[in-house]
């Protein structure tokens, strides 16, 4: 097992997000009706991408906020390789990688509909906002979340 960093252009962390788009279209299918997309936007992305006998299984990503916060994106682990601990690892390097750059806090946006990620943010220690309904994909609820670093 290896974790590199990378860009957010990588091709790894562009075929993790791919995967990661087509799981959220599997749960809310209503975001690929509404253009939903998380392959934008990645050169303003560095990245995290976990290998596993040489194959790229997970990725998580950070992305400027300010001076002071910092978002936590594009966290994904590929079914098969899920309760090994791999997101965990992944939200190390994430967080370490954060603090070294000066943030003091990560935020994150996620699906309400996710229950396995939100169950992994709460025992990472996010503290939890109100959910929120989506006006821009199909009125779904989603939870914002943040950790001071």
């Amino acid at each position: 097992m290896e974790i590199l960093k990378v860009k957010g252009t990588n091709d790894d962390f562009k075929m993790l997000c791919s995967k990661l788009e087509n799981f959220q279209f599997e749960m809310l299918p209503v975001l690929k009706e509404k253009e939903y997309s998380l392959t934008d936007d990645l050169e303003n992305i560095t990245g995290f991408v976990l290998y596993v006998d040489d194959k790229p299984v997970g990725s998580i990503g950070l992305k400027h906020i300010s001076d002071e916060a910092c978002e936590i994106v594009r966290v994904f682990v590929m079914q098969n390789y899920r309760g090994n601990g791999y997101a965990k690892l992944l939200f190390s390097e994430v967080e370490s990688l954060a603090k070294k750059m000066g943030y003091k806090r990560a935020e994150m946006v996620a699906w309400k509909k996710a229950t396995s990620a939100l169950k992994l943010y709460k025992e990472l220690n996010y503290v939890f906002g109100e959910e929120q309904v989506s006006s821009w994909y199909g009125g779904n609820l989603y939870v914002e979340l943040y950790k001071n670093l």
